[in-house]
This record gives structure tokens, sequence and C-alpha cells, in this order.
């Protein structure tokens, strides 16, 4: 595995320092060494887009709307761009659904009176400019459990939710549910990761387990099992995120605490893509829609009150070599905790959540 690091003094500029390289050889005697080879411009230009201060737990689009979830209510895209307050202010928002355009769903939690955390379902109709509490089941003998994680399937008008041991479908848009596989009052950790096959008849997700190991499942909807993924990476670790590859239905990714491992055969085997992290969390990963070989990242060193840079990765080749570009600001909250592609004017953008220091922008080339 190769990796090229980019240290630029601006949002664009030339690589150059080669940082490591696996598999190469040495020069014969009396020879002179081979060139280094030539570092391409960087497909790297970030900008700040604002929000911070905030802990961006995820990004959400419907319809060409972007959306925000926080440490401090949701916030919502303009049209020229900028950020603005949609909302649960106070609430820290741990998962969203966006069922439409304007109708959304928030899972979230604030202190209580006693300190104990107050689970609350939110739904809006207006896109964030009124919300209201749902009367929700999701638990266990009547208990509000966390929802950390919602998908909407719109073909079977289907809301899925994860929670600390289960997941759950709901028919009627998040008042009742119903446990598709585990319990409620489970143990272990949060299951924030949660994502849907094309064709709909595969649910994965997963997080942690209970002794910190990463764990997700495969979830079929049709026979109402569920393959358990575990150990596939150095524990501790945690499960952040599982995406398809986009032009193939058979290739799954998963980032995690730990790096980025794939599958081309849907879940029977797995090849590690980006290891040796020394524990960096990876929350997400987009696959260039025009180039699936080319693969963006950016992690987060498990860093709660330090600044930290924030470095974007990328391979061009599906993950034999690396580069990397390092934002030049160092006073910077980088640690990257959501991504997500969008299309601006024909063009693929992908958006950055960070932790501490709000969003950047990134348009592919």
């Amino acid at each position: 595995m190769t990796f090229r690091r980019f240290l630029l003094g601006g949002s664009v500029g030339l690589g150059v320092l080669l940082v490591s390289a696996c598999g190469g050889s040495s020069s014969s005697a009396g020879q002179e060494p081979p060139p280094p080879p030539v570092s391409p411009t960087p497909p790297v230009s970030l900008s700040y887009q604002g929000l911070d201060g905030l802990i961006i737990n995820k990004l959400y689009q419907h319809s060409g709307v972007l959306v925000a979830a926080s440490d401090d209510g949701v916030y919502r895209q303009a049209s020229n761009g900028s950020w603005a307050a949609a909302g649960l202010a106070g609430y820290e928002v741990m998962a969203m659904s966006l069922l439409t355009e304007q109708h959304w769903l928030a899972s979230s939690v604030q202190s209580g009176a006693d300190d104990m955390p107050d689970y609350v379902l939110f739904e809006t109709f207006n896109g964030g400019n009124d919300w209201h509490e749902v009367d929700y089941q999701f638990g266990q003998a009547g208990d509000k459990e966390a929802i950390y994680a919602l998908l909407f399937d719109a073909a079977e008008q289907l809301v899925y939710a994860t929670g600390i041991d289960v997941l759950a479908s709901s028919t009627d848009m998040g008042q009742t549910w119903k446990t598709l596989y585990g319990d409620f009052g489970g143990f272990g950790q949060p299951k924030t990761a949660l994502t849907q096959s094309a064709d709909g008849q595969t649910i994965w997700y997963g997080g942690q387990g209970a002794i910190e190991n990463g764990v997700f499942y495969q979830y079929d909807v049709a026979s109402s099992e569920a393959v358990l993924h575990s150990d596939l990476f150095p524990n501790p670790s945690s499960i952040k995120a599982i995406r398809y590859a986009p032009d193939d239905p058979q290739t799954v990714y998963v980032s995690a605490e730990g790096g980025i491992i794939r599958s081309t055969d849907h879940g029977q085997s797995w090849q590690a893509l980006l290891d040796n992290v020394n524990f960096r969390f990876y929350f997400d990963l987009i696959i260039d829609p025009d180039n699936p070989e080319r693969i963006y990242t950016a992690g987060w060193a498990k860093n709660f009150t330090e600044p930290q840079p924030l470095i974007v990765e990328w391979t061009d080749d599906g993950g034999e070599n690396w580069q990397q570009y390092e934002y030049p600001e160092q006073a910077f909250f980088g640690g990257v905790r959501s991504m997500i592609l969008v299309e601006e004017n024909q063009q693929q953008v992908i958006y950055f959540g960070l932790f501490k220091g709000g969003i950047m922008r990134m348009p592919l080339p």
C-alpha cells in the first residue's frame, strides 16, 4: 500500500512528499535509483461553510435540501449556501430521516432534571419551521429507548431504526415499532450505521458490541434472518458507515474505528483497504459515482477538547494506493464525523461534517 501526503499552503496545490511505499524494490549496486513518481495535483479544494463550534453528527439530503443534525439542533442549507437554524435548539439530534423535502423525523436526546437522558422523537411537516413530539413506542415495556439511526424505505413506506441491540420498523412514520431482529433493552453500544440495498432486500446495521468490539449485521428482509460480522477490525472498534458501490450491488464498503474494509461478494468475504491507522475513526466514505475506483474518506482522532487537522484521504485505484491532503489551518477542529455526496449545478460535491469544526465543502474534479 502506498501513501502520498500533500502539505499545502492553500486549498489546492501540488504534492510535495511521498510518505511511504510498500512493495518497492531497491536499486542495483552502482546504479542510480529511479526518480520518484510525479505526484498528481490533488483533487482537493476545501472551503469553510460555517457552524463553527458545533458537532455535526450527520448530514442528510432530500431533493436538493441539505440538512445537518448537530449537538445543538438541526440546521438547513439556504439557497445561497449559508446555514440557518431549523429547530430543536438545546437538543442533541442523533439521527434523522427526511421522508420528503418537508416531512422529517429527528431522534434526539436532552438531559432531564435528574441528569438522566430524555429521548424524544420529533416530527416536522414544514422543513424544520415547526416541530412536534411524537408519542412513540420504541423500547421495552413502554420505555423510550434511544434511536441511533433512521432510514426510510420510500417504496414500502417503512421507517427502519436501530437502538442498542435492535433493528425495528414502523409503518406509521415512527409512532409504533416492530422488532425485526435483536431485542429492546439489550446490552452493548449504539448501532449508528444503517444502510439498505438498492433492491430493498438487505438491511445492514452496526456499531459496537458489549465488549467494545466492532459488529455489524446483514439482515435479509425476506427470511428475517441476519448474519453477524465481527472482529473484522482490531478491537476496540466501532462500525460507523456501510455503503454500496454505485456500480456493483455485490460490493459493500464498511468504515470504522480502525480503517475501511470491502466485500465484493455481498458479505461472504472481506478485504482491508485502509488499515494500520492506529485506531483512527473513519465515520464515512464517499465513492465517486463517475469513477468508482476513486474513494474519499477522512478521519477523526478521538480527541474531544483539542484541535486536530482535517486530513482528506483518497485512492484512485480502489484502495491499493492512498493519498492524503492536510488542510493548512492548524488551530482547527478538523475531525470528520459525517460525509455526504450531493450534486450542485451538475457537479458532484462532498460536504464534511466536523467535530466542533462546522461544515466544509469539497467539489470533485
